[in-house]
């Protein structure tokens, strides 16, 4: 697993979005992409399935392992308590994030790499911008395996559900965990890379740390074997993670549609 990297979804100075000013280039994005809350399904309750780690170790082992294969076909992400991480860490890890986009910019471009495969990286590419048009991360599924975040108490982040947008409001000491596309891959498409995306809160900053499990670029990834039968053919064909990494900068189309790119041959 790769070392966490720091997702900050709202600067300290964006004390309003009323008044044009300039703002990070990675917060921006065209109107025609940008998300809107009037499309967010608020009614919904309770719809972040919860595993307890704890059963892990349980008597009752297979019913939790049930548990996280219908989290996953369902919803595409689940949230973890008792995961075995002390919550003070968790909210030192947040609270260093959060000091570090409070230091002076000459300080943030002390870290500045223009290398994309760094393990840890910081995004500065900046250029003028109105923050009306300003909202966090678009609307995308995560090239990995599997993407573990931790976050603050601050709302933000918002998930596909039933075809509906939907918050995944914060849990005390726990962790979110998405499908990515690679496990969709293994899958066969039982399990959904999850559609999702971040929103800037106007009243107040939000801090997330994302962890992304990646496979190594030689790895072959497709359908496993034993969910391939006469009922249920290959979607995918066989690909390695380089290939799949290489087709995300050749071929210009929507993050939702990139494993469409690897679909396997219908006869």
């Amino acid at each position: 697993m790769s070392p966490p990297t720091m997702l900050q979804q709202a600067d300290a100075h964006h004390r309003s979005l009323s008044e044009p000013k300039n703002g990070p280039f990675t917060y921006t994005d065209p109107l025609s992409e940008v998300p809107t809350l009037s499309g967010v399904d608020t009614s919904v309750d309770g719809s972040t399935p919860i595993i307890d780690m704890e059963g892990l170790l349980g008597p009752q082992r297979s019913e939790f392992v049930k548990q996280i294969g219908h989290a996953c076909e369902k919803n595409g992400f689940f949230a973890v308590k008792n995961h075995g991480i002390p919550e003070m860490k968790i909210n030192n890890m947040l609270d260093t994030a959060r000091d570090f986009f409070h230091l002076p910019e000459e300080e943030w471009l002390k870290f500045r790499s223009s290398d994309p495969n760094s393990i840890i990286r910081l995004v500065t590419a900046c250029q003028e911008s109105e923050l009306n048009v300003t909202f966090g991360v678009r609307t995308h599924t995560d090239p990995t395996l599997i993407t573990i975040l931790m976050q603050d108490d601050v709302p933000g982040l918002q998930v596909i559900n039933d075809d509906k947008w939907i918050d995944v409001n914060p849990i005390p000491n726990a962790v979110v965990v998405h499908v990515g596309d690679m496990l969709q891959a293994l899958s066969n498409c039982r399990y959904k890379s999850l559609l999702h995306q971040a929103t800037v809160n106007c009243e107040k900053e939000r801090v997330s740390i994302a962890s992304y499990c990646y496979p190594s670029d030689d790895a072959e990834i497709g359908p496993a074997k034993k969910l391939i039968d006469d009922d249920h053919p290959a979607i995918y064909k066989d690909f390695t993670y380089k290939e799949f990494h290489e087709s995300m900068w050749r071929v210009k189309c929507s993050t939702a549609k990139r494993l469409d790119l690897f679909k396997a041959e219908s006869d």
